[in-house]
C-alpha cells in the first residue's frame, strides 16, 4: 500500500507536471491544486501532535531515558481508586492492545474531571517502577482529531522527513529531466531545448541545497554536529560541486550554441553520476544513514515492512511528493518562459542596434 500510495502521488505530479506544455503557463485550477496539495501537506506534518502508546513509555524508560512521553488515552473511569493522596485509573491507549495499563494522577489536580470526561486525551507520563503503572504528568490536548505517532530517538524531530526526503528526490527527478532535454538540443538543436535543461539543473542543484540543508539540521540534533562526512553527505556534497562546474562552464562559453552544446553533453554525464552517488554509493560504505553498508535498517520511506512508516505518514509524504514535483514544474515553467522573454528581448535589441 505504501508503494502504491508513492507511485501514485510521484505519478500525478509528473502528469500535471507536463500537462500543460513547461512552455506554457500554470492554469488558474493547476495553481489551486498545487497549493491546496502544499498546504493539507504542511498542516498536517506540523499541526497535529505526536502521541505514542504505553509501550513506548516502556522501550524509552528501558533504554535509560528518563523523559515523559505523551500518550493518548482514554481512562476508565470505573476503575478509579484513591490512595495516599494519589488517583489510579485503567486506562487504553489506541494501539491494536486491549491490555489495559494503571495511570496515576495527583489527587489535587485541576483537570482531572475534564479528563476523565474526554473521549481521549494526550498525556505527558512516565514509567513508575514497574511496566504497567504510569504516573501522569501534563495534559497536552483533549479529544485530538488526529495524532502522529511517536518514534522513540527522533521525537518531533521525525517531521523534517516529510521536506527532506522529497527534496533530495526532486533533485534527482530535476537532474533527469536536465538530461533529457540535453540530448533533445544535442539530436534537433532548438535553443529552447537548452534553456529547458539549464532550468531544470539551476533548480535540480537549488533543492539538491534544500535537500543537504535539513539533513543538517536532522544530523545536528540527532548526531550531535551539523556535518559528520557521512558518505551520503559526501555524495551530495560532490554531487553540488559537479553541477557547480557545470554553471562556470555555462559562465565561461559566450558563443550561444557552443554554449549549449557544451552544457549539454556535460549535464548528459553529470546526470550519469547521480544514481552513483544518490543510490550506490550510501549503500555499499559503512555511514550514520539508514540502509548503509552493514545496516539492515533501510529507512521507513523504502522498507518494505508495514509497520515501518504509519499510514498517517505515508498520506503525508505522499502529499509532499506531489506537492514538490508540482512546485518544481511551476518553479521550471516560470524559469523557460522568464529565459525565453529575456532572449527575445535581447535579440530585439541587438536587430534594432544593427539597424
Amino acid at each position: 500500500m505504501k508503494a502504491v500510495l508513492f507511485i501514485l502521488a510521484f505519478a500525478v505530479g509528473l502528469f500535471f507536471g507536463f500537462y500543460p506544455s513547461l512552455h506554457k503557463p500554470r492554469p488558474l485550477y493547476w495553481r489551486v491544486l498545487t497549493i491546496g496539495i502544499l498546504t493539507i501537506m504542511i498542516v498536517l506534518a506540523l499541526y497535529p501532535n505526536t502521541a505514542g502508546t504505553f509501550s513506548d513509555v516502556i522501550v524509552n524508560y528501558r533504554m535509560g531515558q528518563k523523559h515523559d512521553i505523551p500518550v493518548k488515552i482514554k481512562l476508565l473511569p470505573e476503575t478509579k481508586t484513591i490512595d495516599n493522596h494519589q488517583v489510579s485509573f485503567q486506562a487504553i491507549d489506541f494501539s491494536n492492545s486491549n491490555h489495559n495499563f494503571t495511570v496515576v494522577f495527583s489527587e489535587n489536580r485541576s483537570d482531572l474531571d475534564q479528563i476523565i470526561h474526554a473521549s481521549s486525551v494526550v498525556i505527558q507520563m512516565h514509567r513508575e517502577g514497574i511496566d504497567n503503572v504510569f504516573l501522569a504528568g501534563k495534559t497536552v490536548e483533549y479529544n485530538p482529531l488526529i495524532t502522529l505517532p511517536y518514534i522513540i530517538g527522533l521525537e518531533e524531530r521525525a517531521r523534517i522527513l516529510y521536506f527532506h526526503v522529497p527534496m533530495s528526490w526532486i533533485a534527482v527527478l530535476a537532474y533527469v529531466i536536465a538530461m533529457i532535454y540535453a540530448g533533445k538540443y544535442l539530436k534537433q538543436k532548438q535553443i529552447r531545448d537548452d534553456i529547458t535543461s539549464s532550468s531544470a539543473a539551476a533548480l535540480g542543484t537549488l533543492f539538491c541545497l534544500l535537500a543537504t540543508v535539513t539533513g543538517s539540521i536532522w544530523a545536528k540534533f540527532n548526531w550531535g554536529s551539523f556535518w559528520n562526512w557521512d558518505p551520503r553527505e559526501t555524495s551530495i556534497f560532490v554531487l553540488l560541486l559537479i553541477y557547480a562546474a557545470y554553471f562556470a562552464l555555462r559562465a565561461a562559453v559566450e558563443n550561444e550554441e557552443r554554449r549549449a552544446r557544451l552544457s549539454a553533453v556535460y549535464a548528459i554525464l553529470a546526470a550519469v553520476t547521480v544514481p552513483f552517488f544518490i543510490f550506490i554509493l550510501p549503500r555499499i560504505t559503512e555511514g550514520l544513514h539508514p540502509g548503509s553498508k552493514g545496516d539492515a535498517n533501510i529507512g521507513p520511506v523504502i522498507s518494505p515492512q508495514a509497520e515501518a512508516l504509519n499510514p498517517l505518514k505515508q498520506i503525508i509524504l505522499s502529499l509532499s511528493f506531489a506537492g514538490f514535483t508540482l512546485v518544481f514544474f511551476w518553479m521550471l515553467s516560470l524559469q523557460i518562459r522568464l529565459k525565453t522573454i529575456t532572449m527575445k528581448l535581447l535579440e530585439r535589441h541587438n536587430s534594432s542596434i544593427k539597424r
